[in-house]
């Protein structure tokens, strides 16, 4: 059984999605279907097999390479666990809402986990608490006049406010939000008394404390309009971005720039071992971008797609110094599975969506884009010249560029359609200049980062370049502003979707098997037919 930890986080997604949609233990679903399959089995084993010419089980059976009984019984172990999971967690909400909703006055005592963060009548904090022996987060909100820091101990007293749920279609549904974070809730605090400070894991601290470091120095070198967009790439800190600003990065299409992703990731290692690999060797600069991911994790609050790109990042660097080849599959399953596994609710965090989908769409589908750009290129009338060899280098880079950008869209625009029911026809022209100036601008933003926290005046003196990167991608996002960039599209349904992937993936295996030199017998009859079809095609056009 080829790539079985892939196979494991298959299982895993199905459970979820049943326990999340269907709110059902998945279970109930596979005796049915176990046992449908068994008196099938037996019926036609009896039964004389009847030669047919157009048969979809002559096809179908070419399943049975990848959905073998080893494969099918990992998935359905890896489905039970996985929903076994989710409807344990979630009849533990219900619990802890009803002990919570049954009070008029709550009173606790508990942690402070966040820095505080400033609404319009009163400052909110993320506190974590004990009920019935358990652990629990919930959110406080406390006068302005009350400032609590950060590992904080203390004791409070309020009104407890039960998330709501999704009233109308495509609401938000603020209760799966606050599952996404473990939170359970808000208490509205009329007391609150200060027992400790500094009462967290000195890690945690410490990571807290240099991410509010960066974020102050960060302001003090450089101002607001720069400072907020810089802290938006680098650290995924959002709070002081102009909504203006942030429209136009999504409009464009660009903002996976200020969710810290893989891109970032990449880039970071990429800076790393240009700077590290003269001075230290290459083995010891694999071993310092390990450390610098997970200092990077840790700073960033181990978001979704940073924690995705962090583990497979640092599994393609163990997978060098063990001299072993990295799998994408098996990276991409491993980090999926990891964060799946600490909270199965974050499923539904679009940014999880978007940036897994992002690496598939590039690993499904960039050979084969490419391989069709190329092709287009050698036919187009500018191939007939001599093109010099600088000139061939920078087509493939845009070609590159353009097809790894296509592969993206191609796979998460049902995404971004389903949740934000927008679609920008020019996010090939802001993601083509994107990919010119990002790199640079994020490794020297990530260098401005770490000379902020050593020094103010070194910093300042990379601080005019930093600000010549931020005015640029603005720059660039403004191309959301032109007409036409934001097309409304309704709602897709999910049966839509599932035939939109399932069209795409044919069409491209299809491709590969047509541009492909090299053929086995079926690929050779898949090739045939396509070369029928293209000659009734041309026949119909003539």
């Amino acid at each position: 059984m080829k790539r079985p930890i892939l196979i494991a986080t298959i299982g895993y997604i199905i459970g979820i999605i049943v326990g999340l949609y269907f709110n059902k233990s998945i279970v109930l679903i596979y005796i049915p279907i176990i046992a449908i399959y068994i008196i099938k089995k037996n019926n036609t084993q009896n039964k004389l097999k009847k030669l047919k010419l157009f048969s979809i089980k002559r096809y179908l059976r070419y399943t049975k390479i990848y959905l073998n009984s080893k494969v099918i019984i990992v998935i359905i172990i890896s489905s039970i666990i996985s929903n076994t999971i989710l409807n344990f967690q979630n009849q533990r909400y219900n619990q802890i809402y009803k002990i919570l909703e049954s009070q008029e006055s709550i009173s606790f005592t508990g942690i402070i986990l966040s820095d505080k963060q400033e609404e319009q009548y009163y400052n909110k904090y993320k506190i974590e608490t004990t009920i019935n022996n358990k652990k629990i987060r919930l959110y406080i909100t406390t006068n302005k006049r009350v400032e609590l820091k950060y590992g904080d101990q203390i004791t409070f007293s309020g009104t407890y406010t039960k998330p709501e749920q999704q009233r109308n279609y495509k609401g938000f549904n603020y209760s799966q939000y606050l599952k996404q974070l473990k939170i359970y809730g808000t208490i509205k605090c009329e007391k609150v008394q200060i027992l400790k400070h500094n009462q967290v894991s000195k890690i945690f601290e410490l990571s807290n404390n240099i991410s509010n470091k960066i974020i102050s120095n960060t302001k003090k070198v450089l101002k607001k309009e720069t400072s907020s967009v810089l802290l938006g790439l680098m650290l995924g800190y959002k709070t002081d971005i102009n909504e203006e600003v942030q429209e136009d990065f999504t409009n464009a299409s660009m903002s996976h720039v200020l969710a810290v992703s893989g891109m970032h990731v990449s880039y970071i290692i990429l800076g790393i071992t240009l700077i590290g690999k003269k001075i230290i060797g290459k083995r010891y600069t694999e071993i310092l971008s390990i450390f610098i991911l997970i200092f990077y994790m840790f700073i960033t609050n181990f978001t979704p797609s940073i924690t995705r790109a962090g583990i497979m990042g640092i599994l393609m660097l163990l997978s060098k110094l063990i001299y072993r080849k990295n799998d994408i599959y098996t990276s991409i399953s491993i980090s999926l599975l990891l964060i799946l596994i600490y909270n199965p609710f974050l499923i539904q965090n679009l940014g999880l969506q978007l940036s897994y989908g992002g690496v598939l769409g590039i690993v499904l589908f960039n050979k084969s884009v490419q391989k069709i750009l190329r092709k287009v290129n050698i036919k187009s009338k500018f191939y007939k010249y001599k093109i010099k060899p600088k000139i061939q280098k920078y087509l493939d880079k845009i070609i590159e560029i353009i097809s790894i950008s296509i592969s993206v869209q191609l796979f998460i625009v049902p995404i971004i359609l389903y949740n934000q029911n927008i679609f920008n026809p020019y996010f090939l022209i802001s993601n083509l200049i994107l990919s010119i100036f990002i790199g640079p601008i994020v490794i020297i933003g990530f260098i401005f980062i770490i000379l902020v926290l050593i020094n103010l005046e070194l910093a300042q003196l990379i601080s005019k370049i930093v600000k010549i990167g931020i005015v640029i991608l603005v720059t660039v996002s403004k191309i959301g502003r032109i007409p036409f960039s934001k097309i409304y599209i309704a709602t897709p349904s999910l049966f839509s979707i599932l035939i939109y992937y399932l069209s795409l993936i044919i069409t491209f295996f299809s491709l590969n098997v047509y541009l492909s030199k090299k053929c086995n017998m079926t690929q050779i009859r898949i090739k045939n037919l396509i070369a029928i079809r293209k000659n009734q095609f041309k026949k119909k056009q003539k």
